[in-house]
Order: structure tokens, then C-alpha cells, then sequence
């Protein structure tokens, strides 16, 4: 099977170094000179876990893409999305569609560039990191599913997940965005994560900040409700349990215990913790949270943790701020304020 994959960096380079392994065709398509250099030269290396070496079809700058591409793998970062495809929907033959392997609503920048009628949604919680050029560590393995937009499992879904069980299982879903929108919830705690220089486990283990970190989930699932999505318990993590009006201290600490116990001794942390501190770039926050934060507020569903949240990764990104647990402190101030404000 041909594949376009469009961002050769942690969950695009897991997901093609697989689909290579297994005999597909697959060729990527990145902006990043020397990671697209030493891919050409070298090949593309998996590490942690997973241990080979792949040499693609081909390595190409958008530029130089040619038709036919058969089915596209959206990979990039969501603050890239439109920019990423652009030059690809022209190429794009009817029967061709595009897989959003991406967070948050970047689906909705997919559909709006190529059609929803070819647009695939992918749900998952594998992943990794970008270590070097030419090189990808394979950090988590998780669930993976995929299915349209509207839901139901069409024959294209199908045959897609079949041939993506080459990477790991993969299931096709009747209801994808559900599985998305929890996965969204669960970034609101990954985000929050992300403001300590801490390994996940670690923060999630602190008692003291059980209740901010259900909060910030029952504002995602409030603002899932306002926009007709059904959550969908995922991997162990259910949302809904989080919801104000019906938890329990127990099911806050199975929900936590679910999402540490997604990371393992290869990657403790999240990609965006790595963006602030490693890589010291922006984040997808904006793209991400503060898109959800402004959508909710559109449907009049407040959420001012998750918007406190990112005003202080803002703050990170600009110089501004430091890792700290007092930013956790921090997070439920500014949340008092704005709700305080909001009246």
C-alpha cells in the first residue's frame, strides 16, 4: 500500500518506520534540512521501543511531492497543519484520503484544506520523540484507532486499520471523535504537567493537586458536552467519572493512576514539557488549549483552569516563567480570578 506521510517526527516516524518494515511504500515528506538529510543518506532509526533501521521510498521537501500519493498520513505539530497541507490537497486524486494522526481539533483544519469527505481521524497514545536527525525514540505504546468523521466503520476504515496494525493494533472505531475529545481531557492534565520539572508519575502521585487536575479534565468534558461528543472511557481513563457531580476521591485516583501509568521508564514526560525545555520552541498550547478554551467559551462553557493554564505556558514560551510546583498554586489563582471575573 502507497503512504504519504507528511512530518517525519516522532508519531510519523514511529507509524512509516513500521509501515516500511512490513513492505509498504511510504514516503516522507519534511521541512527539516537535516533530518531529511540524514533520512536520505542513512535511513530512518527507531529506538527504545523499538530497535531498526528503515530506508523509505523516498525523502522529499513539500516542493518536490508528486502525484499519486495514495493514503496520507498527517504528522506535523497542529500549529502547521494548514501550512503542511497546503501544497498537498492540489495533488490529492478523489479516492485519496488524508489521516489526521494528530491532537486536538487539528482534525477540523484537515477538513477544512482537503474536504471532510477525505478526511480519516486517528486516535492513539503511542508515541515519542524526535531525538535526532535521522533518528526517533519509540517511547509509549497505547491504544490506536481510527474511523470518520461522522463515525461508522466504513470499508476504508476498515482495510486502513488492518494495514496499520503494522505499527500495533489498531482498531477501526464507529465513533472516533469520542475517543479524540478523551484524549483531549486527558491533555488538559498533560498540559498542566507540563508547568513542573517533574516526571508525570510523580506529579500525578501528589494528592494536593488531585482536585485541580479532575477540575481541568471536568472542563474539557463540559466543553465536549456543549459540542454533542459522547466521551469514551479510554485505555482506563474515563472522563466522565471526573465530572464534578458525580466523583469520588477514588475514581480521581483511578483516573490519574490511568494516565501514569501510560508513561513508562523511556518517556516520563510530555512532548510539550520537552518543547519548553529541550527544544525551547513554542508549544502547541495555543493551537490546542487555547483553541479549546475559545471554542468552549463560543458555547458559553467557561473553562478557567485550562485557560490559566495556558496564559502560564505562554509565560514559559515568552521567557517569563520558570518550572515549578508553585505554578500548579498559580493555575488555581488565576482559575479563582477568572471565574471570580466571569461572575
Amino acid at each position: 500500500m502507497r503512504f504519504t506521510i507528511v512530518g517525519a517526527g516522532a508519531i510519523g516516524g514511529i507509524t512509516g518506520g513500521h509501515l516500511i518494515r512490513a513492505g509498504h511504500d511510504v514516503t516522507f515528506v519534511e521541512t527539516a534540512d537535516a533530518h531529511l538529510a540524514a533520512i536520505r543518506a542513512y535511513g530512518l532509526t527507531l529506538e527504545g521501543l523499538s530497535d531498526f533501521t528503515v530506508r523509505p521510498a523516498a525523502a522529499l521537501r513539500p516542493a518536490e511531492l508528486r502525484a499519486p500519493l495514495g493514503t496520507v498520513l498527517c504528522a506535523v505539530k497542529t500549529l502547521y497543519t494548514k501550512a503542511a497541507l497546503a501544497p498537498i490537497a492540489p495533488l490529492l486524486a478523489r479516492d485519496e484520503v488524508v489521516l489526521s494522526m494528530q491532537n486536538g481539533l487539528a482534525y477540523r483544519d484537515v477538513a477544512d484544506t482537503v474536504g471532510p469527505d477525505r478526511t480519516l481521524v486517528a486516535c492513539f497514545n503511542f508515541g515519542g520523540h524526535y531525538e535526532s536527525p535521522g533518528h526517533v525514540v519509540h517511547g509509549t505504546r497505547g491504544g490506536f484507532h481510527v474511523g470518520e468523521i461522522e463515525g461508522g466503520v466504513t470499508p476504508r476504515v476498515r482495510a486502513l486499520a488492518e494495514t496499520l496494525a503494522a505499527v500495533q493494533e489498531c482498531q477501526p472505531s464507529d465513533d472516533v471523535l469520542g475517543c479524540l475529545w478523551s484524549k483531549i481531557a486527558m491533555a488538559s492534565v498533560f498540559f498542566a504537567t507540563a508547568l513542573v520539572d517533574a516526571d508525570v508519575p510523580e506529579i500525578l502521585r501528589r494528592e494536593r493537586y488531585h482536585s485541580l487536575m479532575a477540575d481541568l479534565v471536568a472542563e474539557t468534558v463540559a466543553a465536549a458536552d456543549a459540542m454533542s461528543v459522547r466521551l469514551s472511557e479510554l485505555h482506563g481513563f474515563d472522563p466522565d467519572s471526573l465530572r464534578r457531580d458525580r466523583r469520588s476521591a477514588a475514581a480521581v485516583r483511578r483516573a490519574l493512576e490511568s494516565i501514569a501509568s501510560s508513561f513508562n521508564p523511556l518517556q516520563q514526560r510530555t512532548g510539550i514539557w520537552i518543547d519548553l525545555a529541550v527544544r525551547k520552541r513554542k508549544t502547541e498550547a495555543e493551537p490546542q488549549l487555547g483553541r479549546l478554551v475559545s471554542e468552549a467559551e463560543k458555547r458559553g462553557v467557561a473553562m478557567p483552569l485550562n485557560a490559566a493554564v495556558y496564559e502560564l505556558i505562554t509565560e514559559m514560551e515568552q521567557g517569563q516563567r520558570s518550572f515549578a510546583w508553585e505554578n500548579l498554586d498559580e493555575v488555581e489563582r488565576r482559575g479563582r480570578a477568572l471565574s471570580e471575573a466571569r461572575g
